[in-house]
């Protein structure tokens, strides 16, 4: 049974959390193993509305008023009680261009130039949708599903697709290239975010990580991130990371040290943002928990109507990472997860202070770097962090 001060902290903290002036809260439940019937219906009975359902983590999310989540305080089924936390899209501002046949600078700042990808490893892009049937992106090969936000392969907004060129916009058609373009990228779309941006829940990430990694992804992209920790969505990325799967995400906007979740997770590798000549960007948030650098300033990528964009943010540094991770890993599928990433570590160009820093991580993301460093010390998939 939970501790009565837990409470009294959620229904206090509850509005300022979620930056909510109703009187409802989203509250995520665990229960313990068998118990999630009984939980369920406690909660039902208070006025609960149930959200989504996480039975891999045994929990389940629930918007129900403060007042009558006190009825609550009692039962011995619950395990845990949080705060779903908001998540939102780290913002960029996109101004749309018109060219032809143009290679944007961050490809050959993070050497995928020279690596061609060889297929086998999908790549999960958590957004808000994909414009499938622009003339610069791949029409086959994709799949997706929506998180009630829309349909997968529409894109109202434009980050979801700008994101998902910068992995995979093909080469040699007129158009420009994405980290993967040089071979046959495999992707799969999750669609979270409406045509407005909005914002989802911790709890709609946990569910979408769970869509990634039974689709067979072995990479998960997430341009997107919020304030405060939540068990569930860490056992969620714990869980995928167990499974064999890389989950990178952007460090965040806000030009702060203050941590952004998913990214600041152990099991998710957070990526700072860089401009053309190597230096961090100063919106990139600088924290314990960056890892990697990637290009993020003037990014040039697709955007709905088939057309074309420049934008700036950690958000398109993640799908840099996120790109070179898949091109990398698909010419050593014997090696796991937790190998690729120790590589990607292992290799990257140091930048900022000596060594591993706040503002770069290990340094800049390196796919030629990757490659030779797993050519020259192999590995038998076993590896760990």
């Amino acid at each position: 049974m939970f501790k009565k001060s837990l409470i009294t902290l959620l229904i206090s903290g509850a509005v300022v959390a979620q930056a909510d002036q109703t009187d409802d809260i989203r509250l995520v439940f665990e229960y313990n193993q068998g118990k999630k019937e009984a939980l369920v219906n406690q909660v039902k009975a208070a006025g609960g509305q149930i959200n989504i359902e996480l039975d891999e983590d045994n929990s389940f999310a629930a918007t129900i008023s403060k007042h009558t989540f006190k009825q609550l305080k009692k039962s011995k089924v619950i395990k845990s009680v949080e705060i779903d936390a908001v998540r939102k899209f780290i913002p960029s501002d996109f101004e749309t261009e018109s060219f032809t046949d143009f290679a944007p600078y961050g490809l050959a700042m993070v050497q995928a130039d020279q690596l061609t990808y060889q297929g086998g490893v999908k790549v999960c892009i958590m957004d808000t949708g994909y414009s499938l049937g622009h003339s610069d992106l791949p029409a086959t090969g994709v799949d997706g599903e929506s998180e009630g936000a829309g349909p997968w392969n529409v894109d109202g907004h434009g980050h979801g697709t700008h994101v998902a060129g910068t992995i995979a916009a093909l080469d040699g058609n007129g158009g420009l290239t994405g980290v993967l373009g040089s071979g046959s990228p495999e992707l799969h779309i999750v669609r979270v975010f409406d045509s407005g941006g909005g914002f989802v829940y911790a709890s709609d990430l946990a569910g979408a990580a769970s869509d990634c990694a039974d689709a067979g992804a072995k990479v998960i992209n997430m341009s997107l991130g919020g304030a405060f920790a939540t068990k569930v969505e860490q056992r969620a990325f714990d869980r995928v990371e167990k499974a064999g799967v890389i989950s990178v995400a952007a460090a965040g906007n806000d030009g702060n040290s203050t941590h952004s979740y998913p990214a600041s997770y152990d099991s998710v590798v957070s990526v700072a943002a860089v401009d053309d000549t190597e230096t961090v960007a100063d919106f990139s948030q600088t924290t314990t928990q960056v890892e990697l650098a990637a290009p993020g300033v003037d990014v040039l990528s697709t955007y709905p109507g088939d057309a074309y964009a420049y934008a700036s943010g950690t958000s398109m540094a993640s799908p840099h990472t996120a790109g070179v991770t898949a091109l990398v890993w698909s010419h050593f599928p014997n090696c796991n997860n937790y190998e690729i990433r120790n590589a990607l570590g292992a290799s990257a160009k140091d930048l900022g202070d000596p060594g591993r820093d706040y503002s770069y991580g290990y340094g800049l993301v390196q796919a030629k770097a990757a490659y030779d460093y797993l050519m020259a010390n192999g590995c038998d998939g076993k590896g760990k962090k």
